[in-house]
């Protein structure tokens, strides 16, 4: 069964890179098949939108806040800790240690193949934990920063996204693509002590400003993203499709249009900047350790994760899932989640193809498969979550569709509920 999901995985990967192909250069011989058949009215938002989806993404963050409360005074019975440290799980602890002191505040010893002295937090990038350490001058509270910090960022994403969705399918889709993100199962990270939220909005932030034209924006987002996350630099797939298409980039070269070519030039920087922040990082690395790519040993050597092509990657979480060693918890957290939503992101872009802009299919195409291409995956549920065009696809999907709406809404909130639980009370590996 094991290689089976990987020669699955792979044979899906390789029809939608296939089917991809053809659209972005016009193949003519697929036809029909692969002709783009969405048709839908954008809408421009007004201030009373964005009070609106604004007022009820912090209403739902407070609200799980509430929930969690209950959760683990009432469910789990701990009393032993105080809320702050409840949500101080796994992750969070280095980046609470960076905003407090920088990357050489947390320091281990005997780290096989580097020694003594190794800051294991420049594994993580700077963005969040810097933003936590401007709001902590404010609050005075390191740990209530990095909630507070969560909570504003995932409000200030809520709002461009919607923007963003408006702006091509309109605000019945819009509000549905962001509540559909707001409820997933593993969007409860949106308000811990981790990057989810930073990196969620100016992910919507880029999308928005490249969808708007507005390039220099657009690609100053871009940079943030390369500081949130690895995968954030993976934005330069949508700002590249919407470039090629905005101006014609390959109908151009072929029909040998260079005036217009050589015009369209002048806005292909704004799409590269991305890489800004990704150099960023590893100049990062560099002034602490004169290693720009230190962070790839201690992902080896600490975190035990390691580059792995999709058909292992996949092999690996199959294995996990069938191994008599694993602890069922794990099974329903980790293993199970983790497959199911990469094949139903798989089979969702699939079908959905034909109604979508081609940026949106290939940048999550693009982002699945990085998220999902390492040897040991414990997090693919907490990346995924942050995958706008995944909920972009579900709101228009759900468009026609209320009562899918209805349960998708219901069973995300149950899971997202049971989850936050899960992490929050340590009992689990929800990381």
């Amino acid at each position: 069964m094991n290689y089976f999901a990987g020669v699955m995985a792979l044979l899906l990967i390789i029809v939608l890179v296939a089917i991809m192909v053809c659209r972005v250069f016009g193949i003519k011989k697929a036809g029909a098949l692969l002709e783009f058949k969405g048709k839908y009215k954008g809408e421009k938002t007004c201030g009373k939108d964005i009070l609106a989806i604004g007022g009820e993404a912090l209403f739902l963050r407070i609200l799980m806040y509430l929930v969690c409360f209950l959760l683990l005074r009432l469910v789990y019975m701990i009393e032993d800790q105080t809320f702050l440290e409840w949500w101080t799980k796994w992750d969070a602890t280095n980046y609470i240690g960076i905003a407090e002191g920088g990357y050489s505040e947390i320091k281990i010893d005997n780290v096989v193949n580097m020694g003594n002295d190794i800051m294991q937090t420049l594994v993580f990038l700077p963005l969040y934990p810097v933003l936590v350490a401007g709001i902590n001058f404010i609050v005075g509270d390191v740990y209530v920063s990095a909630l507070v910090t969560s909570t504003i960022c995932f409000v200030t994403g809520a709002i461009f996204m919607y923007m963003a969705v408006a702006k091509i399918y309109g605000k019945s889709i819009a509000e549905k693509a962001v509540t559909l993100l707001s409820v997933f199962p593993f969007a409860f990270y949106y308000g811990g002590m981790l990057p989810e939220s930073t990196f969620f909005m100016v992910t919507a932030i880029c999308i928005y400003f490249t969808i708007e034209r507005k390039w220099l924006l657009a690609g100053i987002a871009g940079a943030f993203c390369g500081i949130a996350r690895l995968q954030g630099v993976l934005v330069i797939a949508f700002m590249g499709i919407e470039w090629l298409q905005e101006y014609n980039v390959i109908d151009n070269m072929f029909k040998k249009e260079w005036k217009s070519f050589v015009a369209s030039l002048k806005k292909l920087p704004f799409v590269f900047m991305p890489f800004l922040g990704t150099i960023g990082y590893l100049i990062v690395n560099y002034a602490y350790t004169k290693d720009a790519f230190y962070f790839m040993k201690l992902q080896h050597n600490i975190w035990g994760h390691g580059f792995a092509d999709i058909y292992h990657a996949m092999v690996n979480l199959v294995n996990n899932l069938l191994s008599n060693e694993t602890d069922i918890k794990i099974v329903f957290a980790v293993w199970i989640p983790q497959i199911v939503i990469f094949f139903g992101v798989l089979v969702l872009i699939f079908c959905s193809f034909k109604r979508h802009r081609d940026s949106v299919s290939i940048y999550l195409l693009i982002y699945l498969i990085i998220s999902y291409s390492t040897d040991f995956l414990i997090s693919g549920g907490r990346y995924m979550s942050a995958a706008i065009p995944l909920f972009i696809i579900l709101g228009e999907m759900c468009e026609k569709k209320p009562l899918v709406y209805k349960w998708l809404v219901i069973t995300g909130v149950s899971l997202m509920i049971i989850l936050m639980g899960c992490h929050c009370s340590g009992y689990n590996m929800v990381t």
